[in-house]
């Protein structure tokens, strides 16, 4: 908003008003680190939980000192206004109530009004922060997905819920990639001389991706490793997989985006000199696999970490995807147990639904 920051500058150096912005964000601490990159000195404030109740941005609010929003959108009179004024501290008619910020709370309130858009979003807002942090539940980023496309559905006008699931679904939704600029920031940031933001969940993947658009075809996979289905199945369970599908905003869309988490059992490790996971559909599958981004393999010999793979599905006939695609992950791992390194195939059947 550099017009409001140009005709406010004046009134923030004489003390008459204090500017601050407001991110929409999943992840806080990416906007912080924008902020350092572009030089950007007025504080910023995190709304993931849309306790403003936004349904687009940019929008610029002039809040009294008590808390309240006096003006939306203002022109230059509203805050002529705005100055001159002196509020009472009670709220104005129709303020808004907000709503709980924790899992269990918001649980609760759904199970009472299943038909609540913004508890749908907010229940969504704090699975994906718990799947972000170290107490990770696997299965909790499947469930914010699960509310946030309930609370599109019951509201789709709302934009902010919409981005949400945008920054993890396919590039066609995408108007831009959401996070391309972080490595030239911290570049950019260290060669200053200063230390750039620490981000508590790394972007990757979809949240790179850039719309459909400007990306190429169809992904080149590799031969498959076992067309002749025969390499051993991890019928012990060595590795956990979980699977998240996410279809377009756009219920006329052809794609959806794919993430394949795989974990690790406790003395397991995967082999990282033998090669990487791997994904492929089922021989004879119409079915194109594009925008494939395999993990990064570390330096280590092995390693026990958690490792996706992300893809969009398009239909191979140019018409629509199958109800569920039939496949395998393929992986190098060895146990505490076993000194003997294998290489293993784990069957994976992904639902897409209609």
């Amino acid at each position: 908003m550099p017009g409001w920051h140009e005709k406010t500058r004046g009134r923030v150096a004489d003390g008459k008003l204090t500017v601050a912005g407001i991110v929409q964000e999943q992840h806080p601490d990416r906007a912080a680190l924008f902020m350092q990159w572009q030089e950007m000195t007025w504080p910023v404030l995190a709304d993931p939980f849309n306790d403003l109740g936004v349904t687009a941005v940019p929008i610029t609010l002039l809040i009294d000192q008590h808390g309240i929003i006096r003006f939306r959108n203002p022109k230059e009179k509203d805050l002529q206004e705005f100055l001159s004024s002196s509020y009472r501290t009670e709220a104005p008619k129709g303020a808004v109530t907000l709503l709980p910020r924790s899992i269990k709370p918001l649980e609760e309130l759904l199970s009472r009004e299943p038909e609540n858009a913004r508890a749908h979003f907010r229940l969504g807002v704090a699975y994906r922060r718990r799947f972000d942090s170290d107490r990770r539940d696997p299965d909790d980023f499947a469930r914010a997905m699960v509310h946030w496309q309930k609370a599109l559905e019951l509201n789709p006008n709302q934009y902010i819920w919409r981005r949400r699931i945008q920054q993890y679904g396919p590039r066609l939704d995408k108007p831009y990639s959401f996070y391309d600029w972080v490595a030239t920031a911290r570049e950019e940031v260290s060669r200053r001389g200063e230390k750039p933001v620490a981000l508590k969940a790394e972007p990757s993947g979809a949240e790179f991706a850039v719309p459909a658009k400007k990306a190429g075809g169809k992904s080149v996979l590799p031969d498959h490793p076992d067309p002749g289905n025969q390499l051993v199945r991890d019928q012990l369970g060595l590795v956990a997989s979980k699977v998240v599908v996410i279809p377009s905003t756009n219920p006329k869309a052809k794609a959806v985006r794919v993430h394949l988490s795989f974990i690790p059992a406790k003395g397991t490790t995967w082999t990282n000199d033998a090669g990487n996971i791997s994904f492929h559909p089922a021989p004879g599958s119409t079915v194109e696999i594009r925008d494939l981004k395999l993990p990064d393999l570390p330096a280590e010999l092995s390693s026990a970490e958690t490792r996706v793979i992300e893809f969009e599905l398009h239909p191979g006939d140019g018409k629509s995807l199958p109800k569920r695609i039939e496949g395998a992950a393929f992986y190098y791992v060895c146990t505490a147990s076993d000194p003997t390194c294998r290489f293993l195939r784990q069957d994976l059947v992904i639902e897409i639904g209609k």
